[in-house]
């Protein structure tokens, strides 16, 4: 976990569980643990974000009571088929 911040709030930087040690509760230890340093900090604010299709990461978020605010799509426009 890599606890961070902007000039507008504090936020999750990066928070991840190696693919061996998912599905024991670390996440949550984890999300717990920099949810913690940025209020002792002072922090009024905290942010985070996930990718859409993360579940497991917006369940964490969830659980942990954030809430969400925003949802960012990021659109391509198609590629041209060659002739």
């Amino acid at each position: 976990m890599i606890p961070s911040a902007t000039p507008y709030a504090r936020n999750v930087g990066f928070l991840g569980v190696l693919p061996e040690f998912r599905g024991r509760g670390y996440v949550d230890d984890l999300l717990a643990e920099v949810t913690r340093r940025h209020a002792e900090a002072g922090a009024e604010l905290i942010s985070a974000t996930t990718d859409t299709g993360n579940a497991p990461m917006a369940a964490a978020f969830a659980r942990a009571g954030y809430r969400t605010t925003e949802i960012r799509m990021i659109w391509s426009a198609p590629v041209a088929e060659r002739e």
